[in-house]
């Protein structure tokens, strides 16, 4: 039987159920679909909580969207109880829903996925694919995030034999005209040389500093469930490195120069090893009489409850190999110790954004002899705090700046040695793109699926589709895998065995 051509169900605008109203879908997906729908491009028709956020609901809906459907549902995390998977089920049909959103904790990834593809449905996801409990500790959780993708890619192809849908990760670097330049600049070396790149080498910040009660505290991007920085902001880093790592393995290129298998190594500082390096004496020395007045535990009782939490910083050693031969080598720094602007232990109620959180992103890109790219993004203050710097200058809000050595007398070109772009200069490249904004991408999924619904995409034009998550998904199970062998005594290496298309990957 041929697919159905098109996710949408109805012929008028398309309808969206959001799952969780976060922080995130609050500064992102409901104000943007506010204005979609003002625009008569898209309806918000539902929103989905768990049991005791009926008040936030209320207060994030009441004045834009007063005719929501609201549905509170019990917390969950490896399956939806039958209850309840009949209760959304219903409520897609009853309000015909297009596409459903998934903005929940990563623990329920999985799980509202799976139901959304039984359902037909097309699908926004936030990252990671998934995570596990206990992913830092136990090696059986660590894989469980391969397997997590592997069955939600199983249940989408066998979706896509009888109707095409989309399912979109929201890792909204893809849709940055910073990394489509990147993109385009690898690609352009490697048509002309043939020479994939040899070495990589990304690194990630965001200077999200939590005060030693406020981690064992605290719910939102938590590390208390075992898992933590490669399950919050690390999945991007991910992202990205595989997305440059793949773009110079095709366009022709010679099959002995791809990769067929990658080796992860991982090393993990967690909070009991952050808490060593700043100890109660620092805090106090620091803070003084604000941090005593704040503290509720003993370090008897910090040490006890920080056991077996996930990672703040994560460092990831990867080697690509053909066969037995290493062809490139990868590192990458995964981290929120760094620069920050907090200042004072008193912070707001929001533990992830407002606390003097500044984000330094960087990317050292090498082709053998041919070319080496520098990318860097440093900004200077917390989200909404103004840095009274020009927007794309260092330290400005959308800070992203590209050098390019090349090999020119190789090469045979007339471009200067250094070619050098700011973020400026790359819109101008790239006129078409949504923004520059980190939060303007964030909307680029969401301008992605309407395009799919309305047959302007088709899915192999699409920019962040499930199949296309693979490798990330991958490499983030074998990171955590890494870590839990290590803690047991053991090698620590973990191998990724790669197919040509990097989307049925096996670990061992």
């Amino acid at each position: 039987m041929r697919p159905e051509t098109n996710g949408c169900q109805r012929r008028n605008v398309p309808r969206f159920m959001l799952i969780g109203a976060g922080p995130f879908a609050q500064k992102t997906y409901i104000p943007y679909l506010k204005s979609l729908e003002e625009d008569g491009r898209a309806r918000l028709m539902a929103v989905v909580e768990v049991h005791g956020m009926e008040e936030t609901v209320r207060e994030v809906t009441h004045h834009d969207f007063p005719d929501i459907h609201s549905l509170f549902v019990p917390a969950f995390t490896a399956s939806i109880p039958r209850v309840t998977y009949n209760r959304l089920s219903e409520v897609v049909a009853q309000l015909h829903i297009d596409c459903v959103i998934i903005s929940t904790e990563p623990l329920a990834h999985t799980a509202y996925g799976l139901w959304a593809l039984q359902q037909g449905l097309n699908v926004i996801m936030d990252k990671p694919i998934s995570t596990r409990k206990g992913a830092c500790t136990d090696p059986n959780a660590a894989l469980g995030i391969a397997d997590d993708y592997k069955n939600l890619l199983s249940a989408y192809e066998k979706l896509q034999q009888r109707k095409r849908t989309c399912y979109l990760v929201q890792s909204h670097r893809r849709y940055h005209p910073g990394f489509h330049f990147l993109l385009h600049k690898i690609r352009q070396l490697q048509k002309s040389t043939l020479c994939p790149i040899t070495s990589l080498n990304s690194s990630h910040c965001d200077g999200m500093w939590r005060m030693p009660h406020e981690i064992v505290g605290q719910e939102y991007h938590t590390f208390k469930n075992g898992y933590g920085k490669l399950s919050h902001s690390g999945y991007h880093l991910l992202d990205v490195s595989s997305k440059f790592m793949r773009s110079s393995w095709g366009g022709g290129q010679d099959p002995t120069k791809i990769p067929n298998k990658l080796e992860v190594i991982s090393s993990f500082i967690t909070p009991g090893g952050f808490y060593t390096a700043l100890n109660r004496s620092d805090y106090e020395r620091i803070f003084g009489v604000e941090y005593v007045r704040r503290q509720d535990y003993s370090d008897d009782e910090l040490w006890r409850l920080m056991d077996g939490m996930g990672e703040i910083d994560c460092g990831i050693l990867m080697t690509a190999y053909h066969d037995d031969r290493p062809i490139c080598l990868v590192q990458l720094n995964l981290l929120h110790t760094g620069f920050s602007r907090r200042s004072s232990v008193q912070t707001g109620s929001d533990l992830y954004r407002g606390v003097g959180r500044v984000k330094h992103e960087s990317h050292d890109i090498k082709c053998g002899p041919f070319q080496t790219i520098v990318a860097e993004s440093r900004k200077s203050s917390d989200k909404g705090v103004s840095s009274h710097l020009p927007s794309s200058s260092i330290g400005g809000e959308d800070h992203f700046d590209v050098n390019i050595f090349q090999n020119n007398g190789l090469l045979g070109n007339e471009d200067p040695v250094i070619q050098s772009y700011t973020m400026d200069d790359i819109l101008r490249v790239y006129p078409a793109m949504l923004g520059d904004t980190s939060e303007k991408v964030k909307r680029g999924v969401l301008e992605e699926s309407l395009d799919f619904m309305s047959g302007k995409v088709n899915v192999d034009g699409l920019a962040s589709n499930l199949p296309d998550h693979a490798l990330p998904a991958y490499i983030m199970s074998a990171a955590y895998l890494s870590h839990v062998r290590k803690t047991m005594g053991q090698n620590p290496a973990v191998t990724i065995e790669l197919d040509d298309d990097c989307q049925h990957l096996t670990i061992v």
